[in-house]
């Protein structure tokens, strides 16, 4: 992985007095106020975290929250024409029935099997397209939700998550004209997936190489967490560049209980505990194990002055500390949920094709990705991890499969309805936990998908809606302004003012960078580091500040 070197540290310096900067910063005087702003580590008293849900391959979200309203170009009638056979039918599977007798969402109990509100037949592709939950009357938001997602509905009815309309991956804002006479300010390597991912992880749409916007968030908040070994970014979806740092790197971990190193289990036997000290003195540590037959001592315990071996050492000597601490932790405070899932089983069980009223069944991935989260995030807010101030937390997770080129309506319903059996899940157990109002959850994707469709599927776009999640409803100051529509939804017309050509790829109104910052600025990020976590977004301010980049109104005030 490519890493700062000094010369590129000082190249990233200087373009921020760079031309579309400097009348934001102003001097150079400024600049190192700046640096030494963003130098000290913050003092939290509170605890916060962030997750990330990343959906791999460009989600088709014009399929997974629908226009419903009436509005020329903007409304149903206009993409019902252009989706043709992809479209979603604009009944209202109500949710209301969501309420009857043996199917309250909210007691855990929706009809299993043929009593589910989309269910026909046992079809995917016929529960994709049945139909939608209107939000025009509960919200006055003229969307809906896929039929295939009561659980995404209601957490938008009851104020849990809000829709942030045509989002993407912007450099600065662009118009159809700046594209069509080519003096648009694109990202790179627009519609390929790889690279979009790459720079929604940077946060810098016209720089692919530099680090994960969230590991400049640690690099430049050392000490956080009491320096705990832990770190702040913990990545549940392989090593994810969106968590490296210049300095810091991510804690990977996969679902289910914590690694460890074999045989060395802590306090297990006195076996593994002489296993443990000389693990230990090859990490350059004195040790004695607890049965007395090892011990090593400044003498005879592994040292050197290559600062290669040396980082391998006191990696080696850290993984094992944060071993220790998770297992320690994890293993001391387990937890038994009162709460049960949308069919009335465990909540972070895995609903069966028979339950979902489905010819196959979920991946389930996702689900298990946020149960650990879960518990990760209640071992953080309760600091078990015994660092007497521990404040914040960003973790990532992700479901892949949304390139659906083709076969998109057998595909797509399985995807989706994970998605909101998971967020469900997450919520749910936050707020059984009593930490709703202590985490914010937000959707990226590579891109969106075309207005049209190519027969079968739909292909790369730009323009995308996304989720936010969080808070326990009740919108209190300081918490996720939920059950709202942020941003603009797009003219979706082929050819029209907000396409890119001539298929439907929706040219983004609202910057990803733009959502982010906003996210980060409840998560506790001073106004003076954000220019260097999200360097673009000095180019979306309407103000003399660069607050007014924000998306107002998404938490309240």
């Amino acid at each position: 992985m490519t890493r700062f070197t000094g010369q590129k540290r000082r190249d990233f310096i200087k373009s921020l007095v760079g031309a579309s900067v400097a009348g934001s910063l102003g001097t150079l005087g400024q600049l190192a106020l700046i640096r030494e702003a963003v130098a000290a580590s913050p003092a939290f008293s509170d605890y916060k975290a962030l997750v990330c849900l990343f959906m791999h391959g460009g989600n088709d979200t014009f399929n997974m929250i629908i226009p419903t309203g009436g509005a020329a170009n903007t409304g149903y009638t206009d993409y019902a024409s252009i989706r043709g056979n992809l479209a979603i039918s604009n009944t209202d599977l109500g949710l209301g029935t969501l309420s009857s007798t043996n199917t309250d969402l909210d007691n855990g109990i929706l009809g299993t099997g043929s009593n589910n509100p989309y269910y026909v037949n046992g079809s995917l592709e016929s529960a994709y397209l049945k139909g939608l939950y209107n939000l025009s009357s509960s919200k006055g938001i003229d969307l809906g939700i896929n039929g295939v997602m009561p659980e995404l509905a209601q957490l938008i009815t009851r104020n849990k998550a809000s829709v942030i309309a045509n989002v993407g991956n912007l450099v600065a804002p662009v118009t159809r004209a700046e594209i069509l006479n080519k003096t648009a300010n694109l990202p790179l390597f627009l519609f390929a997936h790889n690279h979009q991912q790459r720079a929604l992880k940077t946060g810098q749409g016209n720089n692919l190489s530099t680090t994960g916007w969230a590991g400049r968030i640690a690099d430049n908040w050392i000490g956080v967490n009491n320096n705990s070994t832990l770190g702040l970014n913990i990545a549940y979806a392989g090593n994810d560049r969106l968590l490296e740092g210049e300095t810091t790197t991510p804690l990977v971990l996969s679902p289910g209980n914590p690694p460890g190193f074999s045989q060395m289990k802590i306090n297990t036997s006195a076996s593994n505990d002489d296993r443990r000290a000389l693990f230990k003195a090859l990490a350059g540590k004195q040790n004695t194990s607890v049965s007395g037959n090892v011990t090593f001592d400044s003498r005879n315990t592994f040292s050197t002055t290559d600062p290669f071996r040396s980082m391998y050492a006191s990696k080696l000597d850290k993984s094992i500390t944060s071993f220790d601490l998770l297992t320690t932790a994890w293993d001391a405070n387990p937890i038994s949920y009162t709460a049960t899932g949308s069919y009335g089983e465990a909540l972070f069980d895995i609903p069966t094709a028979g339950d979902l009223g489905f010819n196959t069944k979920i991946n389930g991935g996702l689900i298990k990705q946020f149960e650990s989260v879960a518990k990760m995030i209640d071992l953080g807010a309760r600091d078990a991890f015994s660092t007497g101030s521990y404040n914040r937390q960003i973790f990532t997770v992700s479901i892949n499969g949304f390139d659906t080129h083709a076969a998109q309506a057998g595909k797509h319903p399985l995807l989706l309805r994970e998605l909101s059996l998971a967020l469900w899940k997450f919520q749910t157990a936050l707020e059984e936990l009593g930490h709703a109002n202590k985490v914010t959850t937000f959707t990226m994707s590579d891109f969106g998908r075309t207005v049209s469709n190519n027969g079968d599927g739909t292909d790369h776009a730009w323009g995308a809606h996304h989720i936010v999640l969080g808070g326990d409803g009740a919108r209190t100051t300081g918490n996720l302004n939920g059950g709202q529509l942020h941003g603009t939804l797009p003219d979706i017309t082929l050819g029209g003012n907000d396409d890119y050509s001539s298929k439907g790829r929706i040219i983004p109104t609202t910057s990803q960078d733009q959502v982010n910052a906003s996210i980060c600025d409840w998560f506790g990020v001073d106004s003076a580091l954000m220019p260097l976590i999200f360097p673009n977004l000095v180019n979306f301010q309407s103000g003399a500040d660069l607050q007014s980049a924000y998306l107002n109104n998404l938490f309240s005030s």
